[in-house]
């Protein structure tokens, strides 16, 4: 559904978050869930603009060409089906040439044992252990080192803007 709400549109992702929001609100019973929605467009001299709006998501995660790792904290608005009526919200942060920005499950950090924290901790070390590798090693070392116990689903997204 979300494919199609973006199919012809360049609408900021909170309208899109918005309409997806209402739409799962008129179909179905059963539609709370957190989402994330970005978009990165080329800005000027070499560097990227990443646009995104979050439902209840954790943090994007940026490493930037030097290999160092930080979270684009920003206020999460509501997951879907929460409330239709609470405004939706976008955030911007300027990407270099060759920075990745990392989206993921909470599947993916979460430990019953350890509290959230350091499974974001130890996500953000392990992107800069393998930050010198291809994309798509990259994603398959963080999926195969993950920092959670493995009992949630879990989803990764990498991006990485070209060098040039």
């Amino acid at each position: 559904m979300q494919r199609a709400l973006l199919y012809d549109q360049r609408t900021p992702p909170s309208t899109v978050l918005a309409h997806l929001d209402q739409a799962l609100e008129a179909i179905t019973d059963q539609h709370v869930t957190t989402a994330c929605l970005a978009r990165i467009e080329p800005a000027q001299q070499g560097t990227w603009t990443l646009r995104w709006s979050t439902a209840g998501h954790p943090p994007p995660l940026l490493l930037t060409p030097d290999h160092q790792a930080r979270y684009l904290h920003a206020d999460p608005d509501l997951p879907l089906g929460v409330d239709v009526t609470q405004p939706r919200n976008d955030h911007t942060h300027t990407m270099p040439a060759g920075a990745t920005v990392i989206f993921y499950t909470d599947g993916l950090i979460e430990h019953p044992k350890h509290p959230v924290e350091t499974g974001l901790e130890r996500l953000a070390a392990l992107v800069t252990e393998h930050a010198a590798l291809p994309l798509h090693d990259f994603v398959d070392a963080l999926a195969d080192h993950h920092p959670s116990n493995g009992h949630d689903d879990i989803a990764i997204l990498a991006l990485r803007t070209p060098r040039t």
